[in-house]
């Protein structure tokens, strides 16, 4: 469904894919997996509440059957989170990328000091 937040039941825990995980994951904070977000049973009221709160229509699924349904029409928020939680995913890749440069710097560098001291020894 477009611009619907679909939660299905699967176990003992309510899934979301592709667009769906990127909103859950950026109002949640849960981390995204293969494409998915996954989260225990006991806090779908939580969830329905934050989508509630930030007026983003979803469908709760068990066993292939509707069993909540919230739908705001025009006042849907639905694009809006994907592209706040699109942006996060990329900045977060952009910082981690930062922070692996910065590893690799400090290693080299202190490979170096280390070469230096073992040079200045002989």
């Amino acid at each position: 469904m477009n611009n619907i937040i679909i939660l299905r039941k699967i176990g003992g825990f309510y899934i979301c894919f592709d667009n769906d995980a990127i909103i859950i994951s950026y109002l949640c904070n849960y981390k995204i997996k293969n494409g998915k977000v996954g989260f225990p049973i006991n806090t779908i009221n939580k969830i329905t509440n934050i989508l509630n709160d930030n007026n983003i229509s979803y469908i709760v699924k068990e066993e292939m059957e509707e069993v909540d349904k919230k739908i705001y029409g025009k006042k849907n928020k639905y694009k809006y989170y994907l592209e706040k939680g699109i942006n996060k995913i990329n900045l977060d890749k952009r910082i981690n990328n930062i922070i692996n440069k910065i590893s690799i710097l400090e290693y080299t560098n202190s490979a170096n000091e280390s070469l230096h001291y073992f040079m200045s020894k002989y």
